[in-house]
């Protein structure tokens, strides 16, 4: 059942902004009750968009991974936190050009693709996404290079991801290490940070007020979209919340999707197409 943690009533909703990891799967395991959520608010014609720290995937690759679940959506669909951080790259440091990445190919590709260079020869910004390849020379690379003064940028400050089996490392773990080993305090792309919410919202175009955020985690998901001022809901489906008094809590927590209450609009919708 759902519960309310300020007394709130469920918002009219127009549109939900939701994470993947967590909320819609685990690892390759779809979460059947989020995906029979979204299928159905698609039916009606409720918009949504998908916004993820995991830099390495794109978003076709999301498309695709939904699809097996049996939930189609189109790339427009999906915000990830390795083009948002290429873009942010860009439009923060438009004089950079040199680019060392420690991430997937996905990440790389998206530095890349914003004309910058990657190598690792006197790069000028360090971008550190998940890399399940990482090795010693990879951090010692980012560390020499940070040192010498080029800036360290972060996809997302996730330290744990959901896996089939439990948990695994995230980016955030590695780029702890390289902040606390160079002292560098890292620009954070993804959430907590609203960045990828108002592209989202954008996309979407519809009322804050209006627009539900939909996590797993409170000190990402749930901080983003307080934010950028969404009416929040935790789903604990996802990674085990921690007490932190310091953090903003959600407005709604459930234990599964359907427990949301989209209701009002959707009735409202019905009564569109019918008149």
């Amino acid at each position: 059942m759902a519960k309310s943690t300020t007394g709130l009533q469920w918002p009219s909703i127009e549109a939900v902004i939701s994470d993947l990891d967590g909320v819609i799967y685990r690892g390759d395991a779809g979460i059947a009750d989020a995906i029979q959520a979204f299928q159905a608010w698609q039916a009606e014609g409720l918009p949504f968009c998908f916004v993820t720290n995991n830099s390495t995937h794109t978003a076709e690759d999301v498309v695709r991974k939904l699809d097996r679940f049996g939930l189609a959506i189109a790339p427009e669909n999906v915000v990830t936190s390795a083009v948002t951080t290429a873009e942010l790259i860009r439009k923060t440091y438009p004089g950079l050009t040199r680019a060392f990445v420690i991430g997937a190919r996905s990440l790389v590709d998206a530095v890349a693709s914003r004309g910058l260079e990657v190598t690792d020869r006197k790069p000028e910004v360090v971008v550190m996404g998940l890399d399940r390849e990482i090795t010693h020379e990879k951090l010692r690379i980012a560390v020499e290079a940070i040192l010498s003064g080029a800036v360290l940028i972060g996809t997302n400050p996730d330290l744990l991801l959901p896996t089939i089996n439990g948990f695994e490392p995230g980016a955030g773990a590695m780029i702890t290490a390289v902040a606390l080993a160079t002292q560098v305090k890292p620009l954070i792309v993804g959430k907590p940070e609203p960045h990828m919410i108002e592209i989202a919202l954008a996309r979407l175009k519809t009322p804050r007020s209006s627009t539900l955020m939909i996590g797993d985690q409170i000190p990402t998901d749930i901080q983003a979209g307080k934010r950028a001022g969404l009416p929040t809901v935790l789903v604990t489906t996802g990674v085990p919340s921690r007490e932190d008094p310091s953090l903003l809590s959600p407005d709604f927590i459930v234990s599964s999707l359907r427990d949301i209450d989209v209701g009002p609009a959707l009735a409202g919708r019905r009564q569109q197409r019918s008149a």
